[in-house]
């Protein structure tokens, strides 16, 4: 057995990004750049007031309160007629244009127009750049704002858009083929007879590869029999990745490692040193396109993905990264560990005091799919750990990622 540290480090070294394509910014979201963005024009592109009120000369607000010509109006959008003289102002709204001439906002709480309407009295003083935000003070012409690798969340979806990047090079996304096995399945539509159980984890899988911003690729479900088998691995490998699941134990029907073997696959992982998920397997084909093949109960199933198939994915999309286990408090207990890294379904959040916390779940076992329903999180516990309970220190990966 082998183990998970060593086993994501395998991963990454075998997963390469795949080619590229040009998106559209409306199509990138959760893509990951393999360019970088740069900005097209200085941002802001001019002098922008930061506050509804009155452009003026700073000079003549120094002694308040001063009454001031209003000589003009300035929207957001539109560009002032005229410069502006000494003992004049001009009405202003956020995010316009500060006139020629001016150099500093008075808030319009602190003004007050005359009776007649053709002045304003200022009753705060303004020292130069008040309330104004100055030209390419965010960022300059052909600056880079987000790096090649970058992964395209909604802020930086923001920041493209500002930059101007209509069209992104981003990692093509990858297609993932998934194929269950076993006699025993039917799908979800039917009530299952005697020893057949539904076919969830082809359901479970697809919402998994979608999560990571994959294109999933449902085959039929296999049954024990090689020639089938054989066809299936055989149309899922026509895709970037081929995801098995079930058949992969020791038993006299598990049939997928000797089929794997015999199209010509590399095993690199096969058996982790974890519970549940142990008969986890990662391949390549001659063609290095990769292959996984996970046990066929769900929660099994469910911790493989996340464990090496998920950083796969994403280091496929040019992210070569491993999601991290992060610190937090026990609410709950768990029994001591035997000889393997054990990981347990847990809702976590973040308690009163600002600190992550993990509350334990009711779980029976990897073939409980109903168990893991609510986790959000998987607390990690290392072999020959001691049993825990509420307040103790534990080890989580979380997750809810978008």
């Amino acid at each position: 057995m082998i183990e998970v540290d060593e086993a994501q480090r395998i991963v990454l070294a075998h997963a390469r990004p795949l080619g590229t394509v040009e998106a559209s910014l409306a199509e990138a979201l959760y893509r990951t750049l393999a360019a970088p963005i740069r900005c097209d024009l200085d941002d802001p592109p001019f002098d922008r007031s930061v506050m509804d009120g009155y452009a003026v000369r700073a000079a003549d607000v120094a002694r308040v309160p001063v009454t001031l010509k209003v000589v003009g109006y300035v929207a957001a959008g539109v560009v002032a007629g005229r410069p502006l003289a000494p003992g004049e102002s001009m009405q202003i709204n956020t995010g316009a244009p500060i006139p020629s001439g001016a150099d500093a906002v008075v808030r319009v709480e602190q003004t007050e127009l005359t009776s007649s309407g053709g002045g304003v009295v200022i009753k705060e003083s303004a020292a130069p750049g008040h309330f104004v935000t100055p030209r390419a003070s965010y960022a300059s012409t052909g600056r880079t704002v987000l790096e090649a690798g970058t992964r395209l969340t909604p802020a930086e979806i923001g920041a493209a858009a500002t930059a101007g990047a209509a069209r992104v090079t981003v990692y093509r996304r990858p297609t993932v083929a998934v194929v269950a096995t076993g006699d025993e399945l039917v799908d979800i539509d039917r009530v299952p007879t005697s020893a057949q159980i539904r076919n969830s984890n082809q359901y479970l899988l697809r919402a998994l590869i979608e999560s990571a911003h994959c294109e999933a690729d449902v085959l039929p479900a296999a049954g024990d029999d090689r020639d089938q088998l054989r066809h299936r691995i055989n149309e899922g490998l026509r895709r970037d990745v081929l995801c098995l699941i079930g058949g992969v134990s020791m038993g006299t029907l598990d049939l997928v490692p000797d089929l794997l073997r015999e199209l010509g696959a590399s095993f690199h992982v096969h058996k982790m040193a974890i519970k549940p998920g142990r008969p986890t397997i990662f391949a390549t084909m001659p063609d290095g396109k990769l292959v996984c093949a996970l046990p066929g109960n769900p929660v099994s199933a469910f911790v493989g993905f996340e464990l090496l198939m998920r950083p796969a994915l994403a280091a496929l999309q040019g992210r070569p990264e491993v999601p991290p286990l992060i610190r937090a408090v026990l609410k709950g207990s768990l029994a001591a560990t035997a000889n393997r890294r054990s990981y347990f379904p847990a809702r976590a959040g973040v308690n009163d005091s600002g600190e992550w916390e993990a509350r334990t779940l009711s779980w029976r076992g990897s073939g409980d799919s109903l168990g893991m329903a609510t986790a959000n999180a998987l607390i990690m516990r290392p072999p020959q750990a001691d049993a825990v309970t509420t307040g103790d220190a534990v080890l989580m990966l979380l997750l809810d990622r978008s």
